[in-house]
């Protein structure tokens, strides 16, 4: 199976950005398919693509989420950055498209869905989640028993990496929490509440493309993307030759019924 995956930022002359692509690389791998991967920021388009992981990177301007006073607790702010992702993130769901967030990614669609950050969890009382000596922390999360991340990860608990300074202060609409830290309870995972009829949701506050790809909270992540982006795809194409056979026989049908008298 070919697989066209877009990655909402990833700007090519950004070393950080190469993890994104090869962690997908590598679970492509793993499953044996073949996967052509995107930029969306530099005029990709949604609609070609089976599924789109929104990225790390600069904090979301907390104007967008109700907290301009508070901006002088934020990093990094990149309005074009945002607006394009917002619109992505709106594009993405209207197709209907399998997503994975990571780190400000999930920090993003939570905002998109109506939810609100801590624009820097340490003043407000938490723990620190930032790098330390310019190096990924590392702490443990305790997961959701009957979430859908437990499912993926096997797992209870575990050790993941750790390099910011905000978090999920209220939940989006349709989401829930599935992941939490141990040491404050920060939000480290979002899924959808009711994931019926809804394609594949998973917005992750660590980055499993910079941990190794063979840890239990890392690998798995990319490789169940990919599979439920795989099985979309297989389901829309099987529905649409459906609808494509089914739509001669309606048309005879309804010709035949217009000539009798």
């Amino acid at each position: 199976m070919k697989l066209t995956i877009g990655l909402s930022y990833a700007p090519s002359d950004n070393p950080k950005f190469e993890f994104y692509r090869k962690a997908v690389i590598k679970a492509a791998e793993v499953l044996g398919y073949e996967v052509e991967l995107i930029d969306l920021s530099r005029g990709g388009n949604v609609a070609e693509v089976d599924a789109v992981v929104f990225t790390g990177g600069d904090d979301v301007h907390p104007a967008r989420y109700g907290k301009q006073s508070e901006e002088h607790l934020c990093g990094d702010i990149n309005d074009e950055r945002d607006q394009l992702e917002f619109k992505l993130a709106n594009n993405a769901e209207e197709n209907g498209l399998p997503i994975l967030g990571i780190c400000r990614g999930l920090q993003l669609l939570n905002v998109h869905r109506g939810g609100t950050l801590i624009t820097d969890i340490e003043s407000f009382g938490g723990a620190s989640h930032r790098k330390l000596d310019g190096y990924d922390s590392r702490h443990q999360v305790k997961v959701e028993p009957g979430s859908y991340l437990r499912r993926i990860l096997g797992e209870g608990q575990g050790e993941v990496n750790s390099a910011h300074h905000q978090g999920v202060e209220r939940v989006g609409d349709g989401l829930t929490a599935s992941a939490r830290a141990e040491s404050d309870g920060t939000i480290e995972a979002l899924e959808w509440a009711d994931a019926t009829g809804k394609p594949f949701f998973l917005a992750v506050q660590w980055h499993p493309e910079r941990m190794d790809f063979a840890e239990q909270f890392a690998g798995r992540i990319f490789e169940t993307f990919l599979w439920e982006a795989g099985a979309h795809k297989l389901l829309r194409s099987r529905m649409g030759t459906l609808k494509s056979s089914r739509q001669p026989d309606m048309s005879e049908s309804l010709n035949g019924a217009a000539k009798q008298p």
